[in-house]
């Protein structure tokens, strides 16, 4: 995936059409292109690669808990809840499979919804930062369509906060214009955006994932045991401060009279339920994996530390938050077994100690993957279907990858595959690359034109540590075989 990030990016230097029919040399990830065309800009000046990309997103997480410091603070918070919030963020990074810092547009999105929702807590019925806001969660849409869910928060909270403003009148105006600067910016852009791409650009960012398979199950059940398995004292804590809201609600009810204090717990509840609602979502979602539950754990995060009493039951809520964060230090959360046996037989199974290893290359991986890098930049063009970055480590322009060609439907995926076929029976690639045998649609023509040349095996195999034939991002850890195919003749 972060090399289909780098693929993209590199078209969009070249000024070729990014949202076009599917080809055998592209097909775009299903989502909305300001991420690639951010490295392809910084690609002018920088070299263009995974550094650059994965530079950016690491960048954009630092923005995120400077914005979550600023958020908490400004809701009059002092800095050890400050620190509660950053210390949660940081702590979903193994849950969530380690996808923080790699070159895909997630991390980016979030810290713009960060900064975006942030601004718009504390907009104070002022037109001006309404629209700052605006823009930002309309870019945040434009980085990856998740965004889409929390604009809509931002809607429902707007509205609780223009009913709880002194000048309501003011307030309006700026809800008003927080919405018609995301409608113009996000509406507009995908109706110019569609009619330059002859409709392609809403083929890919709408109309394609409604063909992508909903797991019931993950939505239903596994979603939330995953979180309540992963975070057990974050929960606690938020059914120790529930008890307590429903306390402080009681007497305003009798009082008649809403503190204001509680306006930020309110206005972030909203939030971090449309960042549960967007997790669920997403992980329940046709090839998902668990970086899907970034939103949940980040504005969880905030709404935590916003939710923390100053006072009396602060010592033990901040206790409850330190022993969550030395929990997810210490401990990797693996919920397979549960699902697999039940909760009573697959608890012990379902946590294991942390591994650095499984995070960080051993000196050993990363000679592997520099002799390989080393190989690739030396050799011909190659073919390589699973890491599309491969392709362009070898001096070429790229080709379509096996994600791009699962996402199209079949009268466009039947058409890529034949002129990958015919690009391979006229060895158009002096070297193949497949992660285990070649796919079925493949296999004639590999037969036919190309002999396998080496097999490379465990260890010796160069894989992500992130992710899908990671062992970091595997249940069942990927053991096929990495195969280098060269021509007959």
């Amino acid at each position: 995936m972060e090399g289909g990030s780098v693929h993209q990016a590199l078209r969009v230097q070249q000024g070729l059409p990014v949202y076009a029919p599917p080809s055998a040399e592209f097909i775009p990830f299903l989502y909305t292109p300001l991420y690639p065309a951010l490295l392809a800009l910084l690609g002018a000046v920088f070299p263009l690669g995974l550094a650059l990309g994965r530079v950016v997103s690491v960048a954009a997480f630092a923005a995120a808990c400077a914005g979550a410091w600023w958020i908490v603070g400004r809701e009059g918070k002092p800095r050890a809840h400050q620190l509660a919030a950053v210390g949660l963020m940081c702590a979903g990074f193994v849950f969530t499979y380690r996808f923080y810092d790699v070159a895909r547009a997630d991390t980016l999105m979030l810290a713009l919804i960060v900064w975006g929702l942030g601004l718009w807590r504390h907009a104070d019925a002022r037109p001006g930062r309404a629209a700052l806001a605006g823009l930002l969660l309309a870019l945040a849409f434009w980085t990856k369509q998740t965004a889409a869910l929390f604009i809509l928060a931002a809607g429902v909270a707007g509205l609780y906060l223009v009913f709880r403003a002194a000048r309501r009148r003011r307030a309006l105006l700026a809800l008003a214009t927080l919405v018609l600067v995301i409608a113009a910016i996000d509406g507009g852009g995908a109706l110019v955006g569609a009619r330059a791409t002859g409709g392609w650009l809403w083929n890919y960012i709408y109309e394609l994932h409604q063909t992508h398979a909903f797991n019931h199950e993950r939505f239903t059940e596994k979603s939330w045991g995953m979180l309540l398995h992963a975070a057990p004292l974050v929960v606690a804590l938020l059914a120790l401060r529930g008890g307590a809201a429903l306390t402080s609600v009681a007497r305003a009810a009798r009082a008649r009279r809403w503190p204001v204090a509680a306006d930020g717990a309110v206005f972030w509840g909203i939030i971090a339920a449309a960042a549960l609602l967007a997790s669920a979502l997403g992980y329940s979602t046709q090839w998902a994996e668990a970086n899907a539950f970034m939103p949940a754990v980040w504005f969880g995060a905030v709404f935590v530390a916003v939710l923390l009493p100053v006072g009396r039951g602060e010592p033990l809520a901040l206790a409850l938050v330190g022993l969550q964060l030395g929990f997810s230090l210490l401990v990797e959360p693996r919920y397979q077994p549960i699902q697999r046996d039940g909760a009573r037989a697959g608890l012990s199974e379902s946590y294991a100690w942390q591994d650095p290893w499984r995070t960080i290359p051993t000196p050993a991986q990363r000679r592997r993957a520099a002799s390989l890098r080393a190989e690739l930049s030396a050799g011909p063009p190659v073919f390589a279907l699973h890491h599309p970055m491969w392709p362009l480590l070898a001096g070429g322009d790229g080709h379509v990858g096996a994600m791009g060609i699962h996402d199209v439907p079949p009268e466009h995926r039947a058409r890529v595959e034949a002129a990958v076929r015919e690009q391979l029976d006229r060895v158009a690639y002096p070297v193949l690359w497949f992660e285990g045998p070649p796919p079925a649609w493949l296999r004639g023509v590999v037969r036919r034109r190309y002999r396998l040349e080496r097999r490379v095996r465990g260890d010796d195999r160069v894989r992500p540590m992130t992710g899908f034939m990671s062992d970091a991002g595997m249940v069942t850890p990927y053991r096929r075989e990495q195969l280098r195919y060269v021509p007959r003749s």
